[in-house]
């Protein structure tokens, strides 16, 4: 009877009784014969296991080391210690507790089970090994304990002593499969490939029937140049078991290493449509073949087959819609791989990649309203990447939205960390949101902390320089950034416009009317704003004929009419 569950179970007994069931005795037992313990040591007790109910494992420690001052011999109080400390992690007492229990009765089986898991938390694993080998004696044909103690041990670093628990137990209990296998994934972990290859050889012998060993003992046949042997070993497998996805995997192996390139691909085929063959297998092997695709079209056609043959077994894996997406793309099939690139969000949607390819592709289709959805979900989804509030303020700028570019870029800036050039670009967006709003002044907070972290990116100085003209502000700033801009892209015409309307801002008209000129010489549009812009720099230099002659100009090119026909009257 165990201690602790026999009181837990009665309420407060006087006298003989609780003696009795203190002690576990049997029927028969000569009851006057049995200890009596007072009733301190009963309060004590109970105390003790309220306090372990509750789960106050300090208090019930100290209550329970209590009773066993009052009765040292009561070797289940050094039980309900150990367990105790155990979950408290305290390691080193739990282990003397138990190896004062064991030295009274070291054919307590649950003690040693409790000081092995003691001893392994405290590296101690001669005692672990010697626990484990007792244990394992009365637990003998017990697979899934061995199983559970062989992992403990390998994952603790004592490999070796996983092996000899596993050589133990095919001693006690021969000719068991499982523990085989398991004996070879230790060995494994330890490259002893000798090893492998003469546990292998006999596993083969000792267990015809089961394929998996001739599978394996195939691949070291081939790892160590005897394709031949291979080979038959793996026909002998499919002669049995045709569908036998992992003698058909090793089998292309084996054929793509002999430059058989049709039988490989075919017996591929055989092994995508099997479920024995993971699917992280297969997503490597299509990466690598999506690869040689791109210099390689031929290819697309068995990749089309073997993504078939996979995604009929692994329908919701997200990579494996990611890598048809992906395919899909290359062979310039956008609306195909956005059909993939869904289930590949519906499936996982906690990976952002798959949002971010899924965004991607509605941009690359001119989906706008669905990219800007995306990149809403991706958001909420996901608070912390501001990648998505940029996404989404692309979506909302193309859509003329500008109060929700400004309110996703907002949000985005609160959160992006070490990203200065996505922080950079999110700025100067926010700085064309924010003039559009007309909030010029915040306007020109985003573009200059869009330039402290990127002071040559074109588009901000070109808006930021143009708009502080417009506005007829801070126009030595303006002409800094215009400067600039010419400095890193002399050739546009656009830039050229910006520069010639900061430096007509700036009273320096002949040159500001040398670059227009420039300007519309070399832009293939001529648009309206250019032509303004050339008669208000000529009518500064009081040429109203040719001021005119440029402001109807602008008004043939689609300007605004009533601005310039104001502007001629005014001239006539």
């Amino acid at each position: 009877m165990n201690f602790s569950h026999s009181i837990a179970q009665h309420c407060l007994i006087p006298g003989i009784l609780l003696a009795a069931l203190l002690s576990g005795c049997q029927s028969g037992t000569d009851l006057a014969a049995l200890p009596v313990y007072d009733e301190g040591f009963q309060r004590t007790y109970f105390e003790a296991q309220n306090h372990l109910a509750k789960g106050d494992l300090d208090l019930a420690h100290s209550a329970f080391m209590a009773c066993l001052d009052m009765q040292p011999e009561e070797l289940a109080l050094r039980f309900d210690l150990a367990k105790i400390d155990v979950k408290r992690g305290q390691y080193e007492s739990a282990k003397l507790q138990l190896d004062a229990l064991l030295e009274a009765d070291e054919n307590n089986r649950w003690a040693r089970e409790y000081r092995a898991d003691a001893a392994l938390a405290l590296g101690d694993l001669e005692t672990v090994r010697d626990d484990l080998k007792w244990i394992l004696q009365q637990r003998s044909g017990d697979i899934d304990w061995a199983f559970e103690w062989t992992l403990r041990l390998a994952d603790s670093g004592d490999v070796e002593g996983a092996i000899a628990l596993c050589d133990q137990y095919e001693e006690l209990t021969p000719g068991d499969p499982d523990i085989t296998l398991q004996r070879l994934y230790f060995l494994e972990l330890l490259e002893d490939y000798e090893a492998i290859y003469h546990g292998l050889e006999q596993a083969v012998v000792d267990f015809p029937d089961i394929a998996d060993f001739k599978v394996q003992w195939a691949q070291m046949l081939r790892a160590t140049g005897q394709e031949d042997v291979a080979l038959t070993t793996l026909m002998e497998v499919i002669a049995d078991d045709p569908s036998n996805g992992l003698a058909h995997l090793d089998l292309a192996h084996l054929f793509t290493a002999q430059n058989k390139t049709r039988e490989a691909q075919e017996a591929l085929l055989v092994a995508f449509a099997s479920e024995d063959v993971f699917e992280e297998e297969k997503h490597e092997i299509l990466t690598q073949y999506l690869q040689i695709s791109r210099i390689d079209p031929s290819l697309n056609s068995i990749i089309e087959r073997l993504l078939s043959a996979a995604l009929g077994q692994h329908p919701k894996s997200s990579e494996l819609r990611m890598l048809a997406a992906d395919f899909e793309q290359g062979r310039n099939q956008p609306a195909a791989a956005k059909t993939h690139a869904l289930i590949a969000v519906e499936s996982n949607p906690g990976n952002p990649i798959c949002w971010s390819n899924l965004i991607a592709l509605d941009a690359e289709l001119g989906s706008i309203e669905d990219m800007e959805s995306h990149a809403l979900y991706g958001m909420d989804l996901f608070p912390l990447d501001a990648n998505f509030a940029y996404y989404a303020a692309i979506a909302a700028r193309d859509l003329n939205a500008h109060d929700r570019v400004a309110e996703a870029l907002q949000r985005g800036l609160a959160v992006v960390l070490d990203q200065p050039e996505l922080e950079a670009l999110m700025s100067g967006l926010l700085g064309d949101a924010l003039h559009t709003l007309e909030q010029p002044e915040l306007a020109y907070e985003a573009y200059e902390r869009s330039l402290s972290l990127a002071p040559k990116n074109p588009l901000v100085l070109n808006n930021y320089a143009y708009y502080l003209a417009e506005a007829g502000e801070r126009l030595e700033r303006a002409l800094e950034c215009s400067e600039l801009l010419m400095e890193l892209v002399p050739a546009d015409p656009n830039f050229m416009d910006t520069h010639a309307w900061v430096l007509y801002k700036n009273g320096r008209y002949p040159e500001a009317l040398d670059l227009i000129t420039q300007a519309l010489f070399e832009s293939p549009n001529q648009g309206p704003a250019f032509w303004e812009h050339d008669g208000d720099i000529r009518q500064a230099m009081g040429d109203t004929d040719g001021a005119i002659q440029s402001w109807e100009r602008a008004m043939e090119s689609g300007g605004d009419a009533t601005v310039l026909q104001q502007k001629i009257a005014n001239e006539q």
